[in-house]
């Protein structure tokens, strides 16, 4: 049932039982996890040292070879203030000082200006025009950086850079620039880790995979530049190729030059027994190995039972299935529901076969004293026939012949009543129908009028039904005796019972009006009953009830809300 199906897992029997059974199981986790935590944390504080010592000796050549850089930068900027940075001395000092170090590729010195002026390769370049010198000079410090192109020595170079001050004032900068070949002489993997340098702003600086490559291993959602701080850290985390690694970052040069290892999850994890298991699934395994047990035992003692037991209980409720007999291995408490649910289906089927016997009764009862009713409606008509016969009187045969299709208008609800499945409703459409066509034929043979109708499907009942009859009666029967035509135009009738929604409905009828009757020798004349009779049907029915006349038209609109059954003989006074 969709009730059900939709209910909270935590209503599930199976749910609930696994729920108390963790609760039952939870002082042997709690003596497992107590067991398990500090060994875990010590080898957490172990594994960390160790990533940290290997990332840390892995970077040891790039660490020095940095370090060397920074410091001859300290002591070429001396050397610039002393000699001057125009001076050719400066170029030819810087010149020797590169062809002594084949690691150093060039050096140079940058005034505040941006002007380099003095270069170990004699060349002059403006480094002003560059998006980060203003930062560089606003916030003159230590640095180191990756260049992929060097306009000056055309290669790939890592500069260290340090400020040149005189007396606490910038002068300048001085840049030394190593081959970034020469610095990517990191070890090979070892148990599958990866290492690689950066500067505090994020930057890779060396790496001994491509840029593409290392891109890969670098964790998705943190950037390196958060995490160039002066502390060591160890973390788990996805690389952007999804996998799951382990990162270790270590500071090599303070607040400049960071070094990190990336080692596979495998590599890092201890194991259980060996095994490549994390070492505090061992009490989660007790845990779930203890609830799959207890849960088999309630599985096969009681679950299934109950499970059989609410199948029978819905095929019995769909379709009246009997349950069949239980299993041999049921509970004796269970057996004993499921007999009792047994006995109550005997009980349920057999008060369910005399009450459809009852209700048969009725409804033939019921269809009977609607075929009696309208079988005497019927001989009623047949002696206002006969009547009618021996009438010279045209005024008295025409008020009896009125009288007639009202009475015939009631036996037809009758026989529509008598016809239906359900005896308590009527479809609204297929009554007026019916009535319109057998009102058409009672009229003169030779009349001229075309009759169209429209009847939209709707159940009503017989409250509503047969003042609705009634009204359509007197309707049809005045627009048939005073439908006219002029001009020429043929004559013409409409009968609609229009579905305007769900709980309203409308009931027109029009016709034609002109000097050229379309029922000859029918006299224009009326008492007024038939008017009077559908003001009293409309109020009867609930309905609102408006007329529209013009010189070729006779509308007469009767709207009202489809009501539910009423025991109230609500009509009775209508018609006093």
């Amino acid at each position: 049932m969709p009730k059900y199906r939709n209910a909270s897992v935590l209503r599930r029997l199976g749910v609930r039982l696994v729920l108390f059974l963790s609760l039952a199981l939870i002082p042997v986790g709690l003596l497992g996890v107590l067991q398990t935590q500090e060994v875990v944390h010590r080898i957490a504080i172990q594994s960390e040292a160790y990533l940290a010592d290997r990332t840390r000796a892995a970077a040891r050549a790039e660490r020095e070879a940095i370090l060397r850089s920074i410091g001859a930068a300290h002591g070429l900027g001396q050397m610039v203030l002393s000699v001057g940075d125009s001076d050719p001395k400066c170029t030819e000092q810087l010149s020797q000082f590169v062809a002594s170090r084949p690691f150093i590729k060039t050096v140079g010195f940058v005034g505040i200006d941006g002007i380099m002026t003095c270069a170990s390769n004699g060349h002059t370049f403006d480094f002003s025009r560059r998006p980060d010198w203003h930062e560089l000079v606003e916030d003159p410090r230590e640095s180191v950086a990756y260049t992929p192109y060097d306009p000056i020595s055309e290669s790939p170079v890592i500069n260290s850079i340090v400020p040149v001050m005189t007396s606490g004032t910038l002068s300048g900068f001085v840049f030394v620039s190593q081959s970034h070949e020469t610095l990517r002489t990191l070890p090979e993997g070892i148990e599958g880790a990866k290492f690689l340098t950066f500067n505090d702003e994020g930057e890779i600086l060396t790496g001994r995979e491509d840029g593409a490559s290392v891109a890969m291993l670098l964790p998705r959602d943190i950037s390196l530049e958060s995490l160039a701080m002066e502390v060591e850290a160890t973390f788990t985390a996805n690389s952007r190729s999804g996998d799951t690694r382990v990162y270790s970052v270590s500071p090599i040069i303070d607040g400049t030059v960071y070094a990190m290892g990336i080692w596979s999850q495998q590599a890092t994890a201890p194991g259980l027994f060996g095994l490549p298991i994390p070492i505090p699934v061992f009490p989660l395994l007790m845990w779930v190995t203890s609830l799959v047990v207890a849960y088999a035992a309630v599985e096969r003692l009681a679950l299934r039972h109950i499970r059989k037991l609410r199948h029978d209980m819905r095929q019995f409720g769909r379709r009246r299935i009997l349950p069949s007999e239980g299993s041999k291995d049921m509970a004796v408490e269970i057996e004993e529901i499921y007999d009792t649910f047994r006995a109550t289906t005997e009980i349920v089927i057999r008060d369910e076969a005399e009450l459809e016997q009852l209700i048969h009764d009725k409804n033939v009862l019921l269809k009977e004293v609607h075929h009696r009713v309208k079988n005497n409606l019927q001989l009623i008509s047949s002696i206002m026939n006969m009547q009618m016969r021996q009438m010279k009187a045209s005024e008295a045969k025409m008020a009896l012949k009125r009288l007639q299709s009202r009475v015939l208008s009631l036996a037809t609800i009758h026989r529509n009543l008598y016809k239906t499945q359900n005896l308590g409703a009527v479809q609204a459409g297929e009554l007026l129908e019916e009535l319109v066509n057998q009102l058409a034929a009672l009229a003169a043979g030779d009349h001229k009028t075309r009759i169209d109708t429209r009847f939209d499907s709707m159940v009503l009942y017989p409250d509503q039904a047969v003042p609705l009859s009634l009204l359509t009666t007197e309707a049809v029967t005045n627009a048939l005796k005073y439908t006219g035509s002029a001009h020429g135009v043929p004559a013409w009738l409409k009968v609609s019972l229009i579905a305007e929604s769900p709980v309203t409905a409308c009931l027109v009828v029009e016709n034609s009006t002109g000097t050229e009757q379309a029922l000859p020798g029918d006299e224009m004349t009326g008492t007024g009953l038939g008017n009077n009779l559908i003001r009293a049907f409309a109020s009867q029915l609930g309905g609102e009830l408006s007329v529209e006349q013009t010189d070729s038209l006779y509308r007469c609109t009767c709207r009202f809300e489809i009501q539910s059954f009423s025991d109230e003989d609500a009509g009775d006074d209508a018609l006093d």
